[in-house]
């Protein structure tokens, strides 16, 4: 399902059916680069749940790269093992919760039913 939503709402958004958020300068990074990055190494460490509040701290509702770096980071803690998830007080469930709020940020909503259908 989580798979599903994210081919789905990186379709709508960018018409492609795959997407990787990347920092293109590193030498100067952009604001959505930065907190990409401090993200991505906080839930590496374990820190999921705070990397995820830092993300909406930082979200630019009226900025779509926000938008894609906030999918591109719940892909990403996807691919984590239960186990990672589950010792760090984090859910595949949340994963899901987190990317409908994500989209409704954005003006996004009834995603679940649009997965559904998408997803067959």
């Amino acid at each position: 399902m989580i798979q599903n939503m994210v081919r789905f709402l990186v379709q709508l958004i960018t018409g492609k059916t795959q997407f990787d958020y990347e920092i293109k300068d590193t030498e100067n990074p952009t604001a959505c680069d930065d907190t990409y990055a401090r993200i991505i190494a906080m839930a590496d460490s374990g820190r999921i749940n705070e990397a995820e509040n830092l993300l909406y701290q930082n979200l630019e509702p009226n900025n779509q790269d926000y938008l894609l770096m906030g999918i591109s980071f719940y892909n990403h803690i996807n691919g984590y093992t239960d186990e990672f998830l589950a010792e760090h007080n984090y859910t595949r469930g949340e994963i899901e919760t987190g990317i409908q709020n994500l989209a409704g940020e954005y003006g996004i909503t009834g995603l679940e039913l649009f997965v559904q259908s998408f997803s067959g």
